[in-house]
This record gives C-alpha cells, sequence and structure tokens, in this order.
C-alpha cells in the first residue's frame, strides 16, 4: 500500500464524487474489485490497486469513518483506526460470495492477523450483509429471510483443489510456505521484506491436476438462503453476529461468522436519536398562549395525547415517557419527544387582524404600565 503522504485520495481511486451516495460507492466498488482481483487480472500490479480499491470502501461505506475522513483526510483516519480496524468489519463475500482466504498474503497486515495463511489462520473469513429497514421495522424487530452466496468446500476433492487420484505438491519456490523473503542491504542497514509467493498465490501448495469440478479452487461457491433475528430496537449502524455463517477455513479451523449490518431509512415524521424519537407538532399562537391538549401519532400509528401548557413557546420539546424505541436486550423504551412549532398565519381576515391589533395595543398598554412604575 502506498504509504500515508502517496495515498490517493479515496473518491479518487473509486472514481466517483464527493457526494456518491453508498449505493453508488458500492456499484463503483465491486466494477473495480472484479477488474482488479489477483485471481483474474495477472498484472503484477493488480494486488497493490485491489488492496487500494478495498481500503477506499471500507471507509467511504462506513458513514462514520467516511465523516471523519471527509473532515481530516488520510491523517486522520490513520490516528482513529488501525488497518486491521478499518477492515475488520468489511469483508469481500457480500459483493462476490467467494473465499479470499488465499488472497491474505497479498494483503499482508490490511486485513488483520487471522486471515494469514497457514498454520496462524485460525478461523475462517467473516461475511458482511446489508440490511435495509424501515423506522417501524427495526421498532418490531423480527425474522428477517436473507440470500447470499458463500463458498463451500468442494465435495470432489474435499477442498484440496486436486483431481481424484492425486494430490497437491509443495510449492518449490517458497517451499510451502506461502511467502519469499527478499533481503537487501544499502548503507549497512540491513532490509528484509516478506512479500507473498506469486507463484502458489500464498498458498503454500500448488496443484498439477486440478479438480474439474471446483477447477483447483477447493471452494464451490453456492447460495444459501438464512432466517436472522433482528432484536427490537436495532439501531443503523448495529452488528448481528451469525457465528459459524461465514466462509470456511482451508486449513480446517472453524468457519467465520456472518455479520448483518442494518440500515435505518429516514422517516418522514419521526428522527430518531438513540432509542428517543423526535416529531414536530405545529400549533397555532392561542394554543401556545392559553394551552390546550392535542392528539399526536407515534410510531405504529398509535394515538397518543399531549398537553400543551399555557405560555408554551416555540422549539419547547414535551416529553411522552416510554414512546420512543425499544431498548435492545428487553430494556424498556426511550422516550417521545414532541417539539412544539408555533404557527405564525400568512393570511388572515378582517376579524382576525383587528383582534390581533387589539391585543397588541393591549400588551403596548400593560409594557408602559410597567415601565412608569418601574421609575416611580
Amino acid at each position: 500500500m502506498p504509504t500515508r503522504e502517496s495515498k490517493r485520495d479515496y473518491y479518487e481511486v473509486l472514481g466517483v464524487d464527493r457526494t456518491a451516495a453508498r449505493d453508488e460507492i458500492k456499484h463503483a466498488y465491486r466494477k473495480l474489485a472484479l477488474q482488479f482481483h489477483p485471481d483474474k487480472n495477472k498484472d503484477p500490479d493488480a494486488a497493490v490497486k485491489f488492496r487500494e480499491l478495498a481500503e477506499a470502501y471500507a471507509v467511504l461505506s462506513d458513514d462514520t469513518k467516511r465523516k471523519e475522513y471527509d473532515a481530516t483526510g488520510h491523517a486522520g483516519v490513520s490516528e482513529r483506526w488501525s488497518s486491521e480496524d478499518l477492515m475488520r468489519d468489511f469483508q469481500f463475500g457480500d459483493f462476490f460470495g467467494g473465499r479470499f482466504g488465499d488472497l491474505s498474503g497479498l494483503f499482508g497486515d490490511l486485513f488483520g492477523r487471522r486471515m494469514r495463511p497457514g498454520t496462524d489462520a485460525r478461523r475462517g473469513v467473516d461475511l458482511r450483509y446489508d440490511v435495509e429497514l424501515t423506522l417501524e421495522e427495526a421498532a418490531r424487530g423480527g425474522e428477517r429471510e436473507i440470500r447470499f452466496t458463500r463458498s463451500e468446500k468442494c465435495t470432489d476433492c474435499s477442498g484440496s483443489g486436486a483431481k481424484a487420484g492425486t494430490k497437491p505438491l509443495v510449492c518449490p519456490d517458497c517451499h510451502g510456505s506461502g511467502q519469499m523473503q527478499d533481503v537487501k542491504t544499502k548503507d549497512n542497514v540491513r532490509f528484509v521484506t516478506v512479500p507473498p509467493c506469486l507463484r502458489c498465490r500464498s498458498r503454500g501448495h500448488i496443484v498439477e491436476s486440478p479438480c474439474p469440478l471446483c477447477r483447483g479452487d477447493g471452494y464451490r461457491f453456492l447460495p444459501h438462503t438464512f432466517r436472522i433475528k433482528i432484536p427490537p430496537g436495532v439501531d443503523d449502524g448495529m452488528v448481528i453476529r451469525l457465528s459459524g455463517q461465514g466462509e470456511a477455513n482451508a486449513d480446517g479451523g472453524p468457519p467465520g461468522d456472518l455479520l448483518v449490518r442494518p440500515h435505518i431509512s429516514r422517516h418522514p415524521i419521526f428522527e430518531r436519536h438513540g432509542d428517543d424519537l423526535y416529531t414536530i407538532q405545529s400549533v397555532t399562537f392561542p394554543d401556545a398562549a392559553l394551552g390546550r391538549t392535542l392528539r399526536v401519532t407515534g410510531l405504529g400509528g398509535e394515538t397518543l395525547r399531549v398537553a400543551i401548557p399555557a405560555g408554551t413557546q416555540s422549539g419547547t420539546a414535551l416529553r411522552l415517557n416510554g414512546k420512543g424505541m425499544p431498548k435492545v436486550g428487553n430494556k424498556g423504551k426511550g422516550d417521545l419527544l414532541v417539539v412544539v412549532e408555533v404557527r405564525t398565519p400568512t393570511e388572515l381576515s378582517d376579524r382576525e387582524r383587528a383582534l390581533i391589533q387589539e391585543l397588541a395595543k393591549l400588551q403596548l398598554h400593560d409594557n408602559e404600565t410597567i415601565s412608569g412604575s418601574q421609575r416611580s
């Protein structure tokens, strides 16, 4: 990956405008990632380009990281998140459904230690799935059926990638390590780098007689349907982790997890802040001045009553306890805050204008009386 000073702008990397929506960013990433996927593109620079695309998408697809990047650039993002942090919740299975454990050597520390090949690989790769919910669906919770593609071990070769009756051979270049050591000396300083083995693509072995069913990959991409439970009160950006539903492990370890990330669509009436909901209620000047009880509609269509005290000012928030979003884990509910907006009439009848003018005269007289008393 380029150094921090030489990193290209993430928007430039993906070829999108700074105002691009999430779907546009996702589409741009998928198109470019397929083009530079090292399994398909044999250009020596493809792996570097692919890694650059992955980092750019990991930041711009996350609202929090994107906001930080827009405000502070690469420096601010690097200060708050390490490379492993950037990629922790981001995986490639939601785009390609494929096994990327064999590419981990190409990305090095960018994706974290647990994805490296060989004996250090402890579990399979996590998959990510984004699910869109309305505010009402987030409040109710319940089940949602999702469909995704996940790689499974090939049944014909048991994941070896070799044709029946043959076995994979130890890579003669890296001797099974999946890495090549490159040592250079300059000014009496010894520099050691460990790039991935290009011949075996970090696998440590090569397949001379590929399995005809999986074409030597050892895995097949298969569709899966899964029913997930969405807890009531789930919020945008939370992660629902489904243990063992991610990618299988090439070295026989446990599979990764499926990370479901809800995204809550904007509501036409309510604005959510944590577990509380806010809504604006317009009232007339007489209602605000004299006070009255109004009916408001809660989330889900419930009819609620809110008392407008006499003398209420525009912008006052009136709280209805327990009428907000459910708190995740059956811990009660947040509140509904009704923000009063005093409506000024734009068209007046002659009678209304006369009454308001009379009121203005009374208030002027009262103010003069008060001022005179104070001077006395």
